[in-house]
């Protein structure tokens, strides 16, 4: 028999490497309860899955919300919360003799919709970026013509800041403040939370207007 020839034969009915077939992430469901003063909208890897049902614009707001979602692990959560203010002198009840600076605040707990494991709730270890704030000059509190006395700086955006391959790392850890300084009522008080949930904003409660707060969630 001719070696050569069966070698041949041998090589040329050599079986087709496999190719790796990509695993798709399992959808989980979430439910979300969130309190905040005065208003959020929540995004889970960059998606917008649900906000506060009371409009911004509303002067007195303090419900609370659940709001059910689906999404993969891992898990990017992110958190855009305002307080009001009648413009952008960060005012509120203008012109009255309850004119003042106002306060924020918000707290979020996300759980497996299934098992009802906690996967993630704000904490200092969530991370937070203040882009709106005012008054700079908290002394026109007193200002009869508060739009033009009274100084704000705001920030743009970051594109993608919700997402999870968004970078972080200069954005500070979050603030915790507790029920007490934050003045929690009405619908904080119907939510069973967590021992580990805080209240979080910018670091300054009165002035920070406009606050983005994020993690990141590994099964």
């Amino acid at each position: 028999m001719n070696l050569g020839i069966v070698g041949l034969i041998f090589f040329g009915t050599q079986a087709a490497p496999v190719q790796a077939t990509a695993v798709k992430p399992k959808l989980i469901e979430f439910t979300a309860e969130v309190w905040a003063d005065n208003w959020f909208a929540l995004y889970a890897n960059g998606k917008l899955v649900g906000e506060d049902s009371v409009p911004i614009t509303t002067e007195r707001s303090f419900n609370s919300e659940t709001i059910h979602f689906t999404a993969t692990y891992p898990l990017t959560l992110g958190l855009l919360a305002k307080d009001y203010t009648q413009n952008s002198s960060g005012l509120e009840y203008i012109g009255t003799p309850r004119q003042q600076i106002g306060d924020g605040g918000v707290i979020a707990q996300i759980k497996e919709a299934k098992s009802g494991k906690l996967v993630s709730a704000t904490s200092s270890k969530w991370k937070s970026l203040v882009i709106n704030t005012a008054p700079l000059n908290p002394s026109c509190v007193t200002s009869t013509n508060p739009t033009v006395d009274c100084q704000s700086e705001s920030l743009a955006t970051p594109a993608g800041w919700s997402t999870g391959s968004f970078s972080d790392s200069t954005w500070r850890a979050a603030s915790t403040f507790t029920p007490e300084v934050v003045g929690v009522k009405d619908g904080y008080l119907t939510v069973n939370w967590s021992p580990s949930a805080q209240l979080v904003w910018g670091p300054d409660l009165k002035l920070d207007n406009t606050v983005l707060l994020r993690t990141k969630v590994t099964k």
